[in-house]
């Protein structure tokens, strides 16, 4: 479809009569016309005024130089900006599994061993780098060779092989005895050999040879995971040739239980900083508008993207909610109704007493909560223990006899089911309603991070009332969390020295690391947790005519201290849900008092 220049000319004409087209619309022009949608539309980027795409493709220099984009005096607007920091680093990771190492030396050596004679002198030298670096990683994550002592650096009698280790790029390349190579000149020649389809074709050749049945899809998909590995190899190379304090890496090697045998293992590069491919980005374009709902903190984005830049050059501007503040009623929640303080911090959250008292409290809500309302927790593992002593303890017939109750699956394609009979339940199609009788809506149990708290809207009577249940903090035991705020605390900071993250130090508890922190490591830590709590009570605000209720669970959102240095949840909220945020300190009356005249008030309002 793309050999006939005029078809590929004529598109593009067509595009400029119709104006802008969604995908749809894209691909059944370059039907009827009988070329390519795809490459028609990245012909015309030159052209445009306006191009939409996402993340990757800006932000990534290979794809902006392959579609062709020029930044030059231009003015990037990026939207949801929330997750920009986070994505930034996340896109230039890189990771390779002991399995994919092992696939990718065996069909190094089969092509080697065929083609030695064949071969150049500068081509056979760069495969039998490539084989001994590959083979160097692979005894690391194997341990096969426990007793050799150039791999004695990286490991320590403190951490055992059960734990993730983290190193600096340097100290694993002499852990290897790898630091001779020039992996700037051996990356190049990965790139421009078009090595990994020459060794991957000759394997599946090899490999079909073996396998005689016709099997077309398995050759696809064994293909594809030849092609994948290798290509996890080549990532793993080019990261090893960034500077040495932009990123660590992580080696994770687990044992099976009760077994000598080592299971899972994985090599991750982790990138820490992405401040210097932004601020490549920020020196060719003539503005950077960075767009979202909930970018509050944004200070920690400032520092994280635009460390150079004084606040003074950076403008920030926020506007209230188009919601008008009598359609919203967030309230901060310390008790139950028993008088039980609600904590719900990592030590606390599991004692039966608090469980049964947050059950007591849904129990109550779902009698006064009109239509639907969601249930937001920290954890799938968390969400689990407390359906299972709901059920148990008889609370959950209790909330059955108002809503019926769904889960959030862990599987995301169960998801789309899930929220249909949610929102069934809710607006039973006509003749059709599966609810009992005295229930009334539904209560959706879901989990911050899921696919529920973060691209699902739950409008009108899909969401009259957000609950979050605690603080959900990220774990201390990620050493990929611990090294990122490790690396926050020391930014802008420069009597720190990159030994500061050494290896040594990866087997140092994450609570004592955050306890060390003096301000930029905790500042982080905070901000994670509560970009997860607006990202989630976001869901359910979604138009001008709409109302509902946000209930924040845990006496921690209603403390305030005078310590200065000590950083209130409640500070961290959009502004238009923290000016109209009720500290309920009292009794759990307090509570249902306010629920109550708030939905008699929106139900009056929107019924006349």
């Amino acid at each position: 479809m793309l050999r006939k220049h005029n078809l590929r000319k004529s598109f593009k004409d067509k595009i400029r009569e119709l104006g802008a087209l969604d995908i749809e619309d894209l691909h059944q022009l370059g039907s009827k016309i009988g070329t390519c949608p795809y490459y028609g539309s990245r012909d015309m980027i030159r052209a445009a005024d306006l191009v939409v795409l996402p993340y990757q493709s800006l932000l990534q220099k290979s794809s902006r130089e392959s579609l062709g984009l020029n930044l030059k005096n231009n003015i990037v607007i990026i939207d949801e900006a929330h997750n920009l920091a986070d994505s930034l680093t996340n896109m230039y990771n890189a990771r390779i599994t002991s399995a994919q190492l092992q696939q990718v030396l065996s069909h190094l050596q089969l092509y080697l061993e065929k083609f030695r004679k064949c071969l150049g002198a500068g081509n056979r030298r760069y495969i039998q780098t490539l084989i001994e670096v590959t083979k160097s990683i692979l005894r690391l994550l194997l341990s096969h060779q426990d007793d050799d002592s150039k791999f004695s650096a990286c490991l320590t009698e403190s951490a055992p092989l059960e734990e993730d280790n983290s190193m600096t790029i340097n100290e694993f390349l002499f852990s290897l005895d790898i630091d001779n190579i020039n992996f700037v000149k051996l990356v190049h020649y990965v790139k421009e050999s078009n090595i990994i389809h020459k060794v991957s074709g000759y394997g599946l050749k090899v490999g079909s040879q073996i396998v005689l049945e016709d099997a077309d899809n398995q050759r696809i998909n064994v293909e594809g995971s030849i092609v994948s590995s290798f290509q996890a190899l080549a990532d793993v190379l080019l990261r090893l040739t960034n500077k040495d304090n932009e990123g660590r890496i992580i080696l994770s090697r687990q044992r099976l239980l009760n077994s000598r045998q080592i299971g899972d293992a994985y090599l991750k590069y982790v990138m820490l900083s992405g401040d210097r491919i932004f601020t490549e980005i920020m020196d060719q374009t003539h503005a950077i508008v960075l767009a979202g709902g909930t970018l509050q903190p944004i200070e920690e984005s400032r520092v994280r993207l635009l460390p150079a830049l004084s606040i003074d050059q950076v403008q920030f501007f926020t506007c209230k909610h188009i919601v008008p503040p009598e359609s919203i009623l967030p309230i901060a929640v310390s008790c139950g109704p028993s008088g039980l303080t609600f904590d719900f911090s990592y030590n606390s959250r599991s004692s039966p007493s608090m469980i049964e008292e947050l059950g007591r409290f849904i129990a109550n809500l779902v009698a006064i909560v009109p239509e639907g309302m969601v249930v937001f927790f920290s954890s799938f593992e968390y969400e689990g223990q407390v359906y299972s002593a709901w059920k148990a303890s008889g609370i959950l017939p209790k909330i059955l006899k108002k809503k019926r109750l769904f889960r959030e699956p862990r599987n995301n394609v169960d998801v789309e089911v899930v929220l249909r009979e949610y929102k069934e339940s809710i607006y039973p199609p006509s003749g059709n309603s599966k609810a009992d009788p005295g229930t009334s809506g539904a209560i959706l149990l879901a989990v911050v991070g899921g696919k529920i708290s973060e691209g699902i809207n739950f409008s009108d009577g899909m969401g009259r009332c957000v609950i979050m249940v605690g603080l959900p903090y990220p774990s201390l035991f990620d050493v990929e969390l611990i090294e990122r705020i490790k690396h926050i605390e020391g930014l802008g900071d420069t009597s720190q020295k990159t030994s500061r993250a050494s290896s040594s130090e990866s087997v140092q508890s994450g609570f004592d690391i955050l306890r060390s922190c003096k301000q930029r490591g905790k500042e982080y830590y905070d901000n994670l947790c509560m970009k997860a709590v607006n990202q989630s009570i976001g869901r359910a605000i979604r138009h001008v005519h709409d109302y509902a209720a946000v209930l924040l669970v845990d006496w921690r959102y209603t403390y305030n201290s005078s310590n200065q240095n000590f950083s209130r949840p409640a500070d961290k909220l959009p502004i238009w849900i923290r000016d109209r945020l009720v500290f309920a300190t009292g009794s759990y009356g307090e509570v249902h008092r306010l629920l109550f005249q708030f939905y008699q008030h929106n139900r009056q309002k929107f019924c006349r």
